[in-house]
C-alpha cells in the first residue's frame, strides 16, 4: 500500500464532519435524520459526507422502510481502537510535537521576477496553510 492510500484514509478521518459521523456510529446505526439531529448537521451536510464514508468502505448502508440506517464496518472497529489505544498512550507528545505544529503554520513565499527591459513584479504565495 503507497502513501496516497494512508493519505486518503487519514484524510477521510480528519474531516470534522465524517468524524462526527463515525463517532456517533460507534454507538449504533443511524438514519440520515437522527444524525442530522443528534449532531446538529443539516440533512443534506449528512448525506453528503455519508456518500464519502459509504464509498471509502468506512460505513454500510441498509434499507429498512423508508430509511437507509448506517452503521459502522465491522472491519473499521479493531482499527479505532488501535488509533485510540495510540491517541491515549501518545497525547501529550502529539499534541506538543514540535514538527507538526509547525506544518500547521503557513508558509509565505515572497519572490520576485526581474528581466531586462521589463517591469519587476512581486508575487506572494502562501503554502502549506490548513484549516
Amino acid at each position: 500500500m503507497g502513501y496516497k492510500l494512508y493519505r486518503e484514509f487519514f484524510r477521510a478521518l480528519a474531516n470534522q464532519t465524517r468524524f462526527a459521523i463515525i463517532q456517533l456510529l460507534q454507538g449504533g446505526p443511524h438514519h440520515v435524520g437522527q444524525i442530522g439531529e443528534k449532531l446538529g448537521f443539516e440533512q443534506s451536510r449528512v448525506s453528503h459526507n455519508l456518500g464519502c464514508l459509504l464509498n471509502c468502505g468506512f460505513v454500510l448502508g441498509e434499507w429498512k422502510g423508508k430509511n437507509k440506517v448506517y452503521r459502522l464496518n465491522p472491519d473499521l472497529v479493531p482499527i479505532l481502537a488501535g488509533i485510540e489505544k495510540h491517541l491515549a498512550r501518545y497525547a501529550p507528545a502529539l499534541k506538543n510535537c514540535g514538527v507538526l505544529d509547525a506544518e500547521s503554520k503557513p508558509v509565505v513565499i515572497l519572490s520576485r521576477t526581474s528581466h531586462p527591459g521589463k517591469i519587476v513584479r512581486s508575487r506572494r504565495r502562501t503554502l502549506g496553510a490548513t484549516k
